[in-house]
């Protein structure tokens, strides 16, 4: 009896402050907005027991077993180190504020950005999925006006294919924090071509002639041609080479060559049928 006598008077009692507050047993389809977040444990017990032992050695939590959406006030629990035993936990209780999960289906968007090299464009976009499922709070739920990836084709010459990571986002575009989103990566493919246009053809006619003849029909009367857009730009007709007519006769129909540019190409047609009448 005096050798437990003298052991206890022996003990030391020391607190810790900011130990983390945990949780366990969390309902699948519940989410905790609001919980405090530190407490105060005050252990008992002999010196040794208390060498080397800091905050990140001790747990407090909260047992959320069977609770439900809403407000609650929990009693708090906390574990003490071998030969130390738990005298005093501030505050006893914590309030939890429980909320349901909800999921939401969502169409997966777009946003490009960038320009393709060698005046190409974007053909086409395709990607899987192209709808995904947000899960969150509703409050953070219904904040989420779309679900985005953004690609940068800056500099870009041929196909492209990467993973992009989805963001869900608000109706400003700024990222909601809080929500998930599954899957979480889109699979993405980019087709680049280079821009086409539609323009007229122009029947160039040897200066000797042009006084004597008249065109009457032309086929094709507009060609597609393709190639960098700050050619196309630049470019309003596609001209014939030049038709003469020596050895000829009137009426005639003649087939000229069409004359493109540098780094143009027709999509279909490379000639041109004339037919040539006499003026009258």
């Amino acid at each position: 009896a005096g050798d437990s006598q003298e052991a206890l008077g022996l003990e030391a009692r020391r607190s810790f402050g900011n130990i983390p507050l945990s949780y366990r047993n969390l309902g699948e389809d519940l989410v905790i907005v609001n919980m405090d977040h530190s407490i105060t444990l005050s252990l008992q017990g002999v010196p040794q027991a208390f060498d080397g032992l800091t905050p990140a050695h001790l747990e407090a939590f909260v047992d959320l077993s069977g609770k439900k959406e809403g407000r609650h006030e929990i009693r708090i629990n906390a574990e003490a180190p071998q030969g130390l035993s738990v005298v005093s936990i501030e505050p006893s209780k914590a309030t939890i504020i429980l909320e349901n999960l909800i999921t939401k289906q969502m169409n997966v968007e777009c946003s490009l950005e960038g320009e393709p090299t060698g005046g190409k464009i974007v053909e086409e976009i395709s990607f899987s999925p192209e709808e995904v499922f947000v899960r969150g709070t509703r409050e953070k739920v219904d904040s989420v006006q779309s679900v985005i990836f953004i690609i940068d084709v800056s500099g870009a010459e041929g196909t492209l294919s990467k993973s992009i990571r989805l963001e869900p986002v608000d109706s400003k575009r700024n990222p909601v924090q809080g929500v998930t989103v599954s899957p979480e990566e889109v699979e993405v493919t980019v087709s680049l071509t280079l821009p086409q246009k539609d323009v007229p053809v122009e029947v160039v006619l040897a200066d000797n002639v042009q006084d004597e003849v008249e065109i009457m029909l032309l086929e094709p009367s507009q060609v597609t041609i393709e190639g960098p857009g700050y050619l196309l730009k630049e470019i309003d007709t596609i001209k014939t080479a030049e038709i003469q007519l020596e050895d000829v006769g009137l009426p005639s129909t003649v087939e000229a060559p069409l004359i493109f540019p540098e780094e143009v190409k027709p999509v279909q047609h490379r000639f041109a049928k004339v037919r040539i009448f006499p003026v009258e």
